[in-house]
Formats: structure tokens, sequence, C-alpha cells
């Protein structure tokens, strides 16, 4: 049996001729639904451990986000479980939404924490924009250069040592009148630190796409910030396409069995990416953050 998280629509109906597969919404995702499971494949918007997968059958557990703090990979490794992730497969969509939301800004200089496969993709966007780059890579090795930038932009995954790796401390430290921008994971910017930055004036603005305690995110917090968004930033159809890729290998690597590739057709986007329609969509319904992130489709301003 293979359960699938069902709002992960890209791989609806490719499994079928492997296993018996299950389509779930994430809260149904418990002990005793998950009782015949082998494989789980879930996203991130709730927590994977003992409390759901102890005493299952489960053996494989793979997740479409690139990051896996969802997971508890003690857990997995104390009792053979296997994880996969999708590390990478949203990298060029989230460096399309740092792209659109530094050419609304329009500084000379960004200052990116992690460059990885997504910071490595904003770190190209913003060499074609000719823009100065000052780059922290481990973010654990903050150094001070990195505060220059008229910009910082957000790029590392969560951990226990970047948790509030931004706080009150590190905003002190960025120029007055600088912008933040956080589309890695919400609590790696401590909330309380940012409104006080924003409140006294010391940052000109923020662009905001993670938020801590999601989808129950403290929206008093929405006036302040420039551009506000509901963690949809990698969320393009390339995107989806490429994690659901990412797991049919996994699946069929750890299983030993041939499963075909996802037979989707990409279209190539004729346009300029309009990160404006989303921010005006979410502060619409803010409470509404888990539906407007699960029916999102990113829409493109067309260009000849």
């Amino acid at each position: 049996m293979l359960t699938i998280d069902s709002a992960i629509k890209s791989l609806h109906g490719i499994f079928e001729p492997h296993f018996a597969v299950q389509y779930l919404n994430s809260s149904d995702i418990v002990k005793e639904s998950l009782k015949d499971t082998q494989a789980l494949i879930v996203r991130s918007t709730r927590k994977y451990g003992a409390e759901t997968m102890l005493g299952t059958n489960v053996k494989f557990i793979g997740t479409v986000t690139s990051g896996f703090e969802h997971i508890d990979t003690d857990f997995c490794e104390q009792h053979g479980i296997f994880v996969a992730t999708a590390h990478g497969s949203n990298a060029k969509s989230v460096a399309e939404y740092v792209n659109s939301a530094l050419i609304e800004i329009g500084a000379s200089s960004l200052g990116i924490v992690g460059v990885g496969a997504t910071g490595g993709e904003v770190k190209k966007a913003a060499e074609k924009l000719g823009m100065k780059l000052l780059l922290c890579d481990p973010p654990k090795n903050m150094h001070d250069n990195i505060f220059d930038a008229d910009i910082i932009t957000l790029h590392c995954p969560l951990q226990e040592d970047t948790r509030h790796l931004v706080n009150d401390d590190f905003f002190k430290k960025m120029n007055k009148g600088s912008w933040l921008i956080n589309a890695a994971r919400g609590a790696v910017c401590d909330s309380e630190a940012l409104r006080r930055a924003l409140q006294n004036g010391h940052l000109a603005g923020a662009i905001i796409d993670v938020w801590e305690n999601e989808p129950n995110i403290d929206t008093t917090l929405l006036p302040l910030i420039k551009i506000a968004t509901p963690h949809i930033a990698g969320h393009n159809a390339e995107a989806r396409i490429n994690a659901a890729n990412m797991l049919i290998k996994a699946i069929g690597d750890f299983f030993k069995i041939n499963i075909e590739g996802l037979k989707t057709e990409k279209t190539a986007n004729n346009g300029l990416y309009n990160i404006h329609k989303d921010d005006a969509d979410f502060r619409k319904e803010p409470k509404n953050f888990t539906e407007i992130r699960n029916g999102y489709k990113r829409f493109f301003n067309e260009v000849s």
C-alpha cells in the first residue's frame, strides 16, 4: 500500500500499476490509516514522526518539498524508514519569485544567506540584474559584510542553528533603510523582531512568503509587510513536476521497480511573474492560508 497526501495532484494516477494507493487529506494520515502502508508521500503542512508511523509498516517516507524539518529523521533512522526529499526541485521557482521582488525594490546590492540549490539560482538572477552580491554560506558562518547589502534574502533550511537566525541583533546589524526577503522557512526569522524592525523604521520593508506557525500565522503582521504571500514562492508548475518526478524515481529505486516518469507537458510561460497579484489575493483572505496555497497557480503578465 502507498499512501499519498491527496493535495499532491501531480502524483494522482501514477503509481496504481504497481501499488494499491490511497489518497488522504493530511489530517487523515494517522496510525490507523497507515496500518497497511509501506510507503508514504507527504507535504510540509504537518509533522510526521512516532505519533504517525510508530507501529505501522511504513518503510519509506517521501516529501515533495526541498525541506524536511516536518519529518522526524531521527525517528526514521532508528526505525529503518528511508527518507526521500525533492531537494532543489523548486529552486528556479523561488528564484523567479525573488527576482520579481528585486525588480520591485530596485536596490543595487544583495546579500544571500544560504547559497545552495535555491540560493544559487537567486545568485544567477541577481547577476543578470547587475547587482553587487554578498554571500554567506553556510548560514552559521555569518560574517559582518553581509550586512552591507541593501537587501538580504534568506535561503537556508530550518535547523537548530538557523531557527531565529534573523533576530533583533541581526536587524541591528543591517543598514537602516535596507530590506529583508524570506522565502526559506518562517521560523528562520523571529516574527516579533521583524515587527520591531519595521515599526521603528530601521527596515525600509520586508517581502515575506513564509511565516512562523503556518498556516495559523499572525495576521497582525500583514499591514507592516510590503509584499506578503502564503508560502507559494516555490510552487510554480515546473517545480511541482520536478518534485513529482524526484519522488517517482525515489520510489522506483527503493522498491526496485520500473516506474514510468510523470507524463505532464511543460508549457512555457511567455511573460513576467506578477508578484502583486499573489500579494493582493492573499490579503483578501489571509485566514484561508492553506486553501490559497493548495489551489495556487502562478500568474504571468504577457509580454511580446
